[in-house]
């Protein structure tokens, strides 16, 4: 078994990069006037939308950003301009700086659209943006900066998952979680689900790779399946319960895991999730935007949420990890055992 070798943690080079488009985001909310109709009075998000334009939802995202860099405050629904907006984002202002944050907002990045999006609507979202050889490189040496190191210590303390010999890997792109459970776990062998395009790249770039015969790469697109096969002892899900959640069929989704796992079987989630203490967070607050921009509901899971569709479906003995410092943006590891069949 080769060893490991060690990689440093990307948690503040993650929060460096993403507060980098701050200045864009800021300037759009001057460019749309945001500013100064909250100089008036305070104001609901429907009011807000109403007097400058904008779809709800981006501008609810974007007000988030807005909040978490401590611009705009709200209170008990109602937000409001912060001294720091008031005296340099304001035309009014002697001390305004709004053609200093212009020079600092040119990009080739997520939000150069922002203000038609908040005018116009997301587009629709393209369910195969991640289905290119580049994209998927990118994700996979991403991963390995932290959330995979992560996943890895969480999954170790828990009793149950030595025991586990067939692990479904859900949307798990080219298998890059599965193939360290299985480092860890000598006896799983692996069946990833994931869309035709992304298998079929695996298949390719993935071949040459310790432990590849202990993987099978299964083609699945939830728009027209409803099988990832049975007799597992592990399930595995990182970062795809997001929409299943906003369309209020997690419970579903989740009854559909149960019967295909064996009893006592080991359900591991790897989520974003919101602030426990209700706080908004810098990272947190830009993905969530950058999210609703490209057309996808939201990229955030509550573990009130989770917990509970997981106990609908017939799912108990929860073990959950919070990870603040160790992630650049708040991430809940989680896991269940099968308590009972659906």
């Amino acid at each position: 078994m080769k060893k490991r070798k060690t990689i440093s943690n990307n948690r503040n080079l993650l929060r460096l990069l993403y507060n980098s488009y701050l200045p864009k985001v800021v300037n759009c909310a001057i460019d749309i006037n945001l500013f100064d109709v909250l100089a008036q009075k305070e104001l609901s998000l429907k009011e807000i939308s109403g007097k400058i334009n904008t779809v709800e939802t981006i501008t609810e995202a974007l007000l988030d950003v807005l909040v978490a860099v401590d611009l705009i405050k709200i209170n008990e629904g109602k937000y409001s301009l912060l001294q720091t907006a008031n005296d340099f984002f304001l035309d009014v202002s002697k001390a305004n700086i709004v053609s200093t944050v212009k020079n600092f907002s040119g990009s080739a990045g997520p939000f150069d659209n922002l203000k038609a999006v908040l005018r116009e609507g997301p587009p629709v979202f393209n369910d195969r943006m991640w289905t290119n050889a580049n994209s998927i490189a990118s994700m996979e040496h991403q991963q390995y900066g932290g959330a995979i190191q992560n996943v890895l210590a969480f999954i170790r303390t828990i009793p149950e998952f030595k025991a586990c010999k067939k692990m479904c890997d859900f949307a798990g792109s080219v298998g890059y979680f599965s193939f360290e459970f299985i480092q860890e776990n000598p006896q799983i062998e692996s069946h990833v689900y994931d869309l035709s395009e992304v298998c079929d790249l695996a298949k390719e770039m993935k071949k040459d790779e310790e432990y590849y015969n202990r993987i099978t790469y299964h083609d699945f697109d939830m728009a027209s399946n409803r099988s990832f096969g049975s007799g597992y002892d592990l399930f595995f899900g990182s970062h795809f319960l997001y929409k299943f959640n906003a369309e209020r069929t997690l419970v579903e989704f989740f009854k559909q895991v149960n019967q295909a796992m064996n009893s006592g079987g080991l359900f591991v989630s790897n989520h974003i999730t919101s602030n426990p203490d209700g706080e908004n967070d810098v990272t947190l607050s830009i993905v969530e935007l950058m999210t609703r921009c490209i057309g996808y509901p939201t990229h955030q899971l509550a573990e009130i949420d989770l917990k509970t569709a997981l106990k609908k479906a017939g799912f108990g003995e929860f073990r959950t990890k919070y990870l603040a410092d160790e992630a650049p943006y708040p991430t809940l590891l989680l896991s269940a055992v099968k308590i009972m069949e659906i």
